[in-house]
């Protein structure tokens, strides 16, 4: 599916959201810096997973998936610091 999304919507850069800690290090190592995953500590995969090392880390961990709506398109870029959420957790 990921060939699929990326003929289907090309970009130079994505952003991946996912409770589920194994999917996100997958994509990552495919498409290294050219994605930014993002975990939500939130739902059923991530309470799971609590104990399991994620690997690669994910670039962004936040706590509820509305937390979202406090991010800026550029705080999900490379390198960027991202100045929302008071909780915001980088991996």
């Amino acid at each position: 599916m990921l060939e699929a999304v990326q003929s289907r919507f090309p970009a130079s850069h994505y952003v991946m959201v996912d409770d589920k800690p194994q999917l996100l290090g997958a994509r990552k190592r495919v498409l290294a810096d050219s994605l930014t995953t993002v975990f939500v500590r939130q739902g059923h995969y991530a309470l799971k997973a609590s104990n399991t090392a994620i690997d690669p880390a994910p670039d962004l961990s936040i706590q509820r998936i509305g937390e979202l709506l406090d991010f800026g398109l550029t705080d999900f870029l490379p390198g960027a610091a991202p100045t929302c959420a008071a909780n915001l957790q980088q991996e």
